[in-house]
Parts: C-alpha cells; structure tokens; sequence
C-alpha cells in the first residue's frame, strides 16, 4: 500500500470515530444551551404575567390555554410550595398535525387579595427528532467534505511534498552496485529528505568500496587456487604417464588424488560463479529462447545420460522466453538438468517440460523426498556422489533470487524441479 493510501486510510478510520463523538457533544451542548433559553424566557414571563395580574385582575381569569400560551387557576386557601417547576410535556400541533414537545413551567403565586394561583406557562421547543435528523445529515456532510479534502490533499499536495523522496527511491532501484555509476541527490528544501539523501550516497560509496575490494579478491583468490591445482594435476598425469615402475595400488592412489583436484577445481568454479551472481556481475539482459537451450543442453548432455544408461527427454508445449542474461541463462538450465543426471540411478531417466511460464525438470531417484529447507543450502549434496559440489542447486536458487522467479520442489515418486517464470 502507497504511503498516501495508508494515511489516508487512518485518517478515515480516525474521522469515522471522532466525528460521532464530537457530535454527541455538540449536540449536548446544543440542547442544554436551547433549554436554558427557552427556560429564561419561560421565567421572564412568568414575572411579566404575575406583575400584571397584580395590575389586573381581569388576567386571572385565565382558565385555558390560547395564544398566550398560558393558564391561571384558583386555588383554595391551604399551604403550597412557591416554587417554580419546569418539565417536558407533549402538545398537539395543529400545523405539524402531531404531538410535539413544549417546555411547561408551573408555579404557584397570590394575586393582589392574598388568594393562591396556580400558573402554567407553556413554550414550544425544538424538535429534537427532526434537529437528531438535520444534524446526521449535516455531519455526513461534514465527513464526506473532510475525506474529499483529505483525499485531495494527500493527491495534489503531499505528492508535491513527496516528489523528492519518490524520485530518490526510482534513482534507487535504478542504481546497480558495480556499474560505475554515480548516485546524484535529488534537490529538495525538505531537511529530512536532504538527510537521507545524503546518507543514501554515502552509503552507496561504501558499498562500492566494499564491492570493488571483494570483487578483487574473490578475482584474485580464484586466478591464485586454479593456477596451482591446474599444476598439480598435470604433474600427477605426467607421473602416471612417464613411471611405469607404479603398481596398480600407487595408479589408482594416483587416480584418486587426480579426482579431489578436479572436484577442487569445479568448486573453485562454482564458488567464483556464486559470488559473481550474488555480486550482480552479470548486468547484460537479452530475450532467452529456454527451448532452443533446453535443446542445445540435451544434446550437450547425451553421452553422460547414455553412459549411466539414463533416458533423456524434453516435451515442449509452449514456446518460453525470458529476458536474463546468457550465461546465467545457461548456468541456471545447466545445473538443473546435470543434478538430475548425476542424483539418479541406471536405467533411470529426465524429463524436462516447457511451457508458457514454466520449466519442469523431473528425474528418477532415491525413493523419498528431500529435505526442502535443506536441498538449495550451499554444500548440501549426497554424500554417496562424490562428482557433486553440493553449489549446483544453490547456484540455480541464487539465479532465481536475482530474477524474481519461484523454483519449487515436488515428489510425487519421482522429484521434480519446477521454476517459474511468471
């Protein structure tokens, strides 16, 4: 999720929460606020009528309600509270044609002769239902706005804001360690983005630094351990070839001592091949046709499956291409078909499937499945097979990590590898 889509997502989900509360306040106060004055005027008349009915008498001759709003009756002589009660009550409104709320205030009071009255003023108030309406309405309003807002705000202004920070990180994914390029911070007025363009640059030169001395010495390391290994296995050749005075014990000790330096010298390759490819040294990309390299690495691979009486096949049935380069292209198809042949059993055989998005290397083996956590781990090979390096899958999980392809293993009695390119 972009950063903008998360924020503005929190920020719903917080307007969501908030403005319902705010509301519920709002609305308390309102009505408090519309009581208070309704009472206050309830009051203020009370004192008006009183006042008058000392003035008049004709006012006590209020009996019933009319468009004064208020009633005064008689009361007979006794003891009474005098003060003032103000509630609630329901009133049939001939305009709404329904009942409504009206504030009542009722107190009692003497007129001029000393005799008690009872007096009801009563006032028409808001509607509560109708004002818990208006004010739903209002604040979904008032939320919709405020996302609207928020939305374009995030889209017009914050992408502005973030102009630098998106333009450093596509510098970013562009940048390759190796390929001599060099990382130009993108002008902003923002400290913090200046900050970590800043650190981002110098972290790329110590990478480039690191990159350059480790590229050196795994160079160097290799040139320094082929040199004498190719110079021992000629020595040992030149041996068994010029001294025929060696016993069949001493030749086979001497053939012995010929494999370990040759299983030297392949792990001496694919050591090198691994660092280079986890070091991405491998920039040039091209279309691969895997077809036609599954067919050249068949035909490469016939005389060794024939050898150890091994059925090779392919079935084709979509054409699969692919942009990588050329040599781990190889390497990839290579190490999967040369694992299949060597971890396999006489009479045995591969099948190698393509498809649209998919290669499928099958071979027959052991009678169990393999360790999945296990089987891509550097050195991780049969112990019985002694022409593996254990780096041939491991090479092969290594491409498919730089290229963003999935290998899989399956066992189905016979196993299967599977990568895809999808």
């Amino acid at each position: 999720m972009k950063l903008e889509n998360y924020t503005l997502k929190y920020l719903t989900l917080t307007l969501l929460a908030v403005i319902p509360l705010w509301a519920g306040l709002f609305y308390v106060i309102v009505m408090e606020e519309v009581y208070d004055n309704i009472d206050d005027g309830l009051k203020n008349s009370k004192i008006l009528i009183i006042r008058q009915a000392y003035a008049d008498k004709n006012i006590l001759d209020t009996p019933r309600l009319g468009i004064n709003r208020f009633t005064i009756t008689p009361l007979p002589q006794g003891s009474y509270s005098y003060k003032e009660e103000i509630t609630t009550a329901k009133e049939f409104m001939e305009y709404d044609n329904d009942y409504e709320p009206v504030r009542v205030l009722t107190t009692i009071f003497d007129d001029a002769e000393g005799k008690p009255h009872r007096l009801e003023i009563r006032s028409s108030m808001v509607e509560e239902d109708e004002l818990l309406e208006d004010l739903a309405i209002a604040l979904f309003g008032l939320y919709i706005m405020l996302v609207l807002t928020i939305l374009f705000f995030n889209r017009i202004i914050l992408r502005r804001i973030w102009k630098s920070f998106y333009a450093t990180l596509t510098t970013l994914k562009q940048y390759k360690v190796g390929s001599g390029g060099n990382f130009t911070p993108v002008e902003t007025n923002i400290d913090e983005f200046k900050t970590l363009a800043r650190e981002v640059k110098e972290m790329l030169v110590r990478n480039e630094e690191i990159y350059s001395s480790q590229k050196q010495f795994i160079e160097n390391a290799a040139h320094e351990l082929q040199t004498p290994l190719a110079i021992s296995l000629n020595k040992l050749e030149l041996l068994a070839e010029n001294n025929s005075n060696l016993d069949e014990q001493q030749m086979n000790e001497i053939g012995k001592i010929a494999d370990t330096l040759n299983r030297l010298v392949r792990l001496n390759k694919s050591l090198l091949m691994l660092s280079k490819i986890e070091n991405r040294q491998f920039a040039e990309e091209k279309e691969i046709n895997f077809n036609e390299l599954a067919r050249k690495l068949v035909n490469d691979f016939y005389d060794l499956a024939d050898y150890k009486n091994i059925s090779l096949s392919i079935e084709e049935r979509a054409q699969l291409l692919h942009n990588m380069n050329g040599g781990l292209a190889i390497t990839l198809l290579n190490n999967l078909i040369k694992n299949a042949i060597i971890h396999n059993y006489p009479n045995g055989m591969v099948h190698i499937i393509i498809d649209s998005t998919s290669i499928a290397v099958t071979n027959t083996g052991i009678a169990q499945p393999l360790n999945e956590n296990y089987i891509f781990n550097r050195f991780a090979r049969n112990v019985s097979s002694e022409q593996s390096t254990g780096l041939g899958l491991s090479l092969v999980k290594s491409i498919t990590a730089i290229y963003s392809l999935k290998i899989k293993y399956s066992f189905d009695g016979n196993h299967t590898f599977t990568v895809n390119f999808s």
